[in-house]
């Protein structure tokens, strides 16, 4: 090179605590990495490592080793350990906006109490990133980040703009987090490992600086690669390396003021780096439980509270923040997305019992504060500003439960709900928002629309992956439809349906609700027999290519079928630079939130 090569190491560790072991395992390596980091950094006192960029290692470790309270402060104010700017590494499109923001609250206030700064994003194996991910950031005065998965261009360094045009400066690791891992475990060849890796991604950086990264999945044994190659022979002066932190490194991009491409919106291409689509889908409970959990938390259990200390009940805000620090614990991006060891998703979900059925105390004591002197009789109680109006079978009536915002209010009489069993041919539903036609295969006729057919498939994917295989056919009513429940204002339709062949089976019992609200619902159990399956449940809307996703804090446009992926065979160039597995051919598997 005719520039000398500046190559910035920033030693660190991905802390999976819960993907092949559970936290019980893990949390006991972290005091031998602690004790590594105190030896590297008496040797050397410009150490820096960075631990993963969350705090919750440490609330780990401190479960196992109390004592080391005092070493890890003593570290952090030194700046040898960095901690934070987040709680934990969550799945950031399978989490809540609000969870997602509790993440940086409580991660930033952890920094804070140990001494600590940490005011850029670490977040380089998050299988994608949502498009409010740039505002989130600029509201804990963080204004740069590290990213690898979802990014759609291969550029080291762009400016991630959001929905509201906030922006940060974004470092795409797209050489992976782990380019150094492990030069001093073989110095034979490390100097020319150094000098392999300059060769291959300087001609990707707009300056003569690089960053390396000497790190590793889980690792508790750390080295000091710049002490060491100080030391090594063979080093000449076309390189020169600098011990860095992940805040340090962004700052001297931010300064030379370089001309950056904008990227906007979310992050989920697997172009460059596998994003794992079947991750969607893979243990489709585990989402539920997150869900409903994190609904009853932030719409239902905290705003109760609230009206509930205005009527004399303790607003108990520590018991509020371990209901949300249990739910990030599962939200960790190995947990939620239903990749990990079985063990670890057996404790996920006696942890989702055990936070749900201690929030429904907390629900029933708030309510009894609440109505304490109200009048015996049916209320609805809200806890959005918004106008409600819903209708609830309950206890055998169909209750109209309208409210105007936030507080209590009456509900009048109730019509009777009739347990029928009427078989039909047909079902036709008509309400002031729409006309439709259940048919006898299943399925919801809605102007153009195909709502509601099963398709099963084999699938040649796995947790990670989603690569349906052969259709097999359709799960259809293996009987006529029937009506099962109804009264003057709604329906229940009910039909049992399958699919069979000589090796496998699929079966279904739907109920679809109808009443005079907007929406059709539909409740569904699904069984299967057999191995490498797949069920589509499928809505053909006839919308175009494109559709629209709710997402945490925003509505993303994407197209219905990604296809701008690379081949599967690469130039020796390109394939020598990217890491790991990319997505191939086309994907179609998206996540959303709360509609398409």
């Amino acid at each position: 090179m005719s520039t000398p090569t500046t190559i910035h190491i920033i030693n660190h560790t991905h802390w999976d605590r819960e993907w092949f072991l559970t936290s019980e395992y893990t949390s006991r390596w972290i005091p031998r990495l602690i004790d590594r980091i105190q030896q590297l950094a008496a040797s050397n006192p410009d150490y820096r490592f960075l631990f993963d960029g969350q705090t919750l290692v440490i609330e780990d470790l401190l479960l196992v080793a109390p004592e080391y309270e005092e070493r890890v402060r003593a570290l952090i104010k030194a700046g040898n350990l960095q901690i934070g700017p987040y709680y934990c590494q969550p799945d950031w499109q399978l989490t809540g906006g609000e969870l997602l923001i509790r993440n940086l609250l409580y991660g930033q206030q952890v920094v804070a109490r140990y001494g600590g700064t940490m005011d850029v994003g670490w977040l380089v194996d998050t299988f994608g990133h949502i498009s409010q991910s740039p505002q989130i950031h600029r509201l804990f005065a963080i204004d740069s980040v590290y990213v690898w998965r979802g990014v759609p261009v291969m550029q080291p360094y762009f400016k991630w703009q959001g929905a509201d045009g906030s922006e940060l400066l974004t470092i795409n690791l797209f050489g992976g987090y782990r380019n150094l891992y492990g030069v001093t475990h073989v110095p034979q060849v490390a100097v020319e490992r150094l000098y392999t890796e300059v060769r291959k991604l300087r001609p990707y950086y707009p300056t003569s600086d690089v960053p390396l990264f000497d790190g590793y999945d889980l690792e508790d044994d750390p080295e000091d690669p710049v002490s060491f190659y100080a030391e090594a022979r063979g080093i000449g002066e076309d390189v020169v390396l600098l011990e860095k932190t992940a805040a340090g490194f962004a700052l001297d991009i931010e300064q030379k003021q370089l001309a950056l491409p904008t990227v906007t919106g979310e992050l989920n291409s697997g172009k460059y780096g596998a994003t794992f689509p079947g991750t969607f889908s893979a243990r489709t409970y585990l989402k539920i439980m997150a869900h409903d959990c994190e609904r009853l938390l932030f719409q239902v259990v905290e705003p109760l509270a609230v009206l509930a200390r205005l009527r004399g009940r303790a607003y108990d805000e520590a018991r509020y923040e371990i209901f949300a620090r249990r739910l990030l614990q599962n939200a960790v991006h190995d947990c939620i997305c239903g990749v990990s060891i079985d063990l670890v998703h057996e404790k996920m979900e006696d942890s989702y019992h055990d936070v749900f059925r201690s929030m429904l105390q907390d629900v029933e004591a708030s309510l009894a504060a609440v109505l304490a002197d109200f009048q015996s009789g049916e209320y609805a109680v809200c806890t959005t500003p918004f106008i409600g109006d819903t209708w609830q079978v309950v206890e055998g009536s169909l209750i109209h439960a309208r409210t105007e915002g936030v507080g209590v209010w009456p509900v009048g009489d109730g019509a009777p709900v009739e347990a029928v069993s009427e078989p039909v041919s047909s079902f036709h539903w008509r309400n002031d928002h729409y006309e439709a036609t259940v048919t006898s295969d299943g399925t919801v006729r809605l102007d153009e629309g195909i709502l509601g057919s099963f398709v099963l498939s084999e699938e040649h994917g796995d947790t990670y992956s989603a690569e349906p295989g052969r259709r097999l056919g359709a799960i259809r009513p293996e009987s006529p439809l029937l009506v099962t429940e109804k009264s003057e204002r709604h329906c229940v339709v009910y039909y049992h349906g399958a699919f069979r062949n000589a090796v496998v089976q699929a079966t279904v019992e739907v109920r679809l609700h109808f009443d005079p609200s907007p929406l059709i619902r539909w409740e569904i159990d699904l069984d299967t027999q057999g191995t490498d399956l797949r069920v589509d449940m499928l809505f053909d809307t006839r919308g175009g290519d494109q559709l629209c996703a709710a997402m945490p804090f925003d509505v993303v446009n994407r197209p219905v079928v990604d296809r701008d992926l690379l081949p599967r065979e690469l130039s020796a160039e390109l394939a020598n630079v990217l890491l790991g597995q990319r997505e191939l051919d086309a994907v179609s598997d998206f996540p959303f939130r709360d509609f398409i």
